[in-house]
């Protein structure tokens, strides 16, 4: 399923059938739009959850934060766009922040319980080369990659006992929703933007991104 549009995606043949699925249902973003120069970031996804944070959210945020960071800036006075990145920046810090407390907080929990081996997944992770266009799109990876990193920590935690299964399900949303929310802030400023310049009577040469959400 490789296409110019894509980033770098290997998958072992004898899981990859799980993959596909995955790969099936990922949102569509055109990046040959963007004409900015990338950073190629490899990340290494094995949990269902990272994989599909980083299909559903990934590339459409960044098409998101290349709207409000390029297109925005040519036709809105650049102190305002300075204040939206400004104010997604802190957002994603935040984020980014609770993130690596909960890493934090769970190594903890796990040392406490003395588990020293963390459960693996049985299906072949995605090696992803992932298209880096902006200081907040590779703040986003990190997330998502910190997200990956949590999701075996919480799984090993309920099969010893450590936590209920509500629990697990309750802080598998927590944990998820830093990237779900700072991918829909992103995408909020950008209605935003677009509502100003059509106001402006300005033309947006980028269609409007569909929501990423499930």
């Amino acid at each position: 399923m490789n296409s110019p549009t894509e980033a770098k995606l290997t998958i072992k043949a004898d899981h990859g059938a799980t993959n596909r699925k995955l790969l099936a249902r990922q949102a569509a973003a055109d990046l040959t739009r963007i004409e900015s120069a990338s950073r190629k970031i490899s990340i290494h996804l094995s949990s269902p959850e990272g994989k599909r944070l980083y299909l559903r959210c990934f590339d459409i945020t960044q098409m998101n934060l290349h709207f409000i960071a390029v297109f925005a800036r040519m036709k809105l006075p650049g102190d305002d766009v300075d204040r939206v990145e400004q104010e997604l920046r802190q957002l994603f810090d935040i984020r980014l922040a609770r993130l690596n407390q909960s890493l934090v907080d769970l190594e903890a929990k796990c040392q406490a319980n003395g588990i020293v081996n963390l459960a693996t997944y049985d299906v072949e992770p995605m090696l992803i080369e992932a298209k880096v266009y902006s200081t907040l799109g590779r703040l986003l990876l990190e997330m998502i990659g910190k997200v990956d990193q949590l999701m075996p920590m919480l799984e090993t935690l309920c099969i010893d006992e450590a936590i209920s299964t509500n629990q697990l399900n309750i802080e598998k949303s927590r944990i998820k929703k830093n990237v779900r929310g700072a991918a829909s802030a992103t995408r909020m400023m950008r209605m935003t933007l677009e509502k100003r310049l059509a106001l402006k009577g300005g033309e947006t040469s980028h269609p409007v991104i569909p929501d990423y959400r499930d």
